[in-house]
């Protein structure tokens, strides 16, 4: 009688395991994407362009763990480049949704000759 109460609990709560570790595998993915993305934008020749690439590259290769997956990259001034991945884990549980977003920023490289 007691397995009736109790399995409904255990397996609820395994439910919410498997749903943390997927949440948890997406936010680490799209930190990687970003810091990729924000290391390609910033670098000497690179850019917008090949930073999104390479950030979109992360992401598919992560095998659908991050669906709705979104990458912005700007340059704000004083030459700071920011790049901003943004999706959701994928959910076990139909209705709902787990939003993960990473954001990196820092200096864009420039050459500056030796005086």
């Amino acid at each position: 009688m007691e397995a009736v109460l109790v399995m409904p609990v255990v397996m609820l709560l395994l439910l919410a395991v498997v749903q943390f570790a997927l949440w948890a595998h997406a936010a680490q993915v799209t930190q990687l994407a970003a810091s990729t993305g924000d290391r390609s934008a910033r670098a000497l020749g690179g850019g917008a362009a090949l930073g999104s690439a390479d950030a979109q590259g992360v992401l598919q290769s992560s095998r659908g763990s991050i669906t709705g997956t979104a990458v912005s990259i700007a340059v704000l001034p004083g030459g700071i480049v920011e790049t901003r991945v943004t999706g959701s884990a994928v959910s076990i549980v139909p209705w709902l949704s787990f939003p993960v977003s990473a954001t990196v920023a820092g200096p864009l490289q420039t050459f500056r000759p030796h005086e």
